[in-house]
């Protein structure tokens, strides 16, 4: 394991460093007229919070905090880039989680730990896997040295999906003939046409260090789609470094498996520039 560790922390470096290297040189020689590029790649630790339908005609609450994602976190990829050539410009972001969790022969359930009646136990596998996926096109509206300002167009897909499986030992309340024992899953797809602005504020000696912010707010598949971050960051020669707190949030219409969802959490990466 420790050598496994090593290995990727090595690799991690060698890239950081073959990116630092390679946007240095070639930032040196773009004008303003140039297509400008920036790729960002970060680590986003949200709380996860849903509405949905399970078994026995029972709403419930999804809820997936930080801690819970890091302990039981299969996968996570967080990317982000842009393209700007003078006022026009274009970006992308995409956020994919894979989630697992599970119990045995336990004697509470759900994330309050709801004690179960004595003598009944639970079995229980729960999975959360998710894409977010915005893309956008974006004007320049302002661009001085303190601060710039998009406004943005674009689209954003949610492709989602929970599965839950459960044994009890015994029969009990709502849990009883087919209900005892079973799976069920819990998914929405769509895509949501958005519009928002993001820009940054700089501040401090020279204008390195900067406020980023972004919001967007949108309709389609879902009732309604809203995203919004803000932070701090330090601009180097070869890029930037960021901390932000981002809230995505979706409403759908009544009476589905999955009314509600939204993620919201610090987010800390670095943006390379080309």
């Amino acid at each position: 394991m420790t050598s496994k560790k090593h290995c990727t922390t090595h690799r991690i470096a060698t890239l950081a460093a073959a990116c630092f290297a390679c946007s240095t040189a070639i930032a040196a020689e773009k004008s303003a007229d140039d297509w400008q590029y920036t790729v960002a790649i970060y680590a986003f630790f949200p709380h996860i919070g849903a509405d949905a339908a399970f078994p026995a005609g029972n709403g419930a609450t999804i809820d997936v905090s930080a801690g819970d994602l890091l302990d039981h976190l299969k996968f996570g990829g967080m990317f982000s880039a842009a393209a700007q050539k003078g006022s026009w410009g274009m970006f992308t972001d995409i956020v994919y989680l894979d989630v697992g969790d599970s119990i045995s022969n336990s004697r509470a359930i759900g994330a309050g730990s709801m004690p179960l009646p004595p003598g009944i136990t639970a079995d229980g596998n729960f999975d959360l896997k998710g894409v977010a996926w915005t893309l956008a096109g974006n004007y320049r509206a302002v661009s001085t040295p303190d601060a710039m300002v998009d406004v943005f167009a674009g689209a954003r897909l949610l492709d989602i999906k929970t599965g839950l499986s459960w044994a009890f030992n015994q029969p009990f309340g709502p849990f009883a003939g087919p209900f005892q024992s079973g799976d069920v899953e819990v998914e929405r797809h769509a895509w949501d046409g958005i519009v928002g602005a993001k820009g940054r504020l700089n501040f401090g000696r020279d204008g390195r260090w900067f406020v980023p912010w972004y919001g967007d707010v949108g309709t389609g598949n879902s009732d309604l789609t809203w995203q919004a971050s803000t932070g701090i960051g330090y601009a180097a020669d070869w890029g930037d470094v960021f901390a932000t707190y981002r809230y995505l949030h979706y409403d759908f219409s009544g009476n589905r498996k999955l009314e509600n969802l939204e993620f919201d959490g610090p987010a800390v990466g670095v943006a390379f520039h080309f």
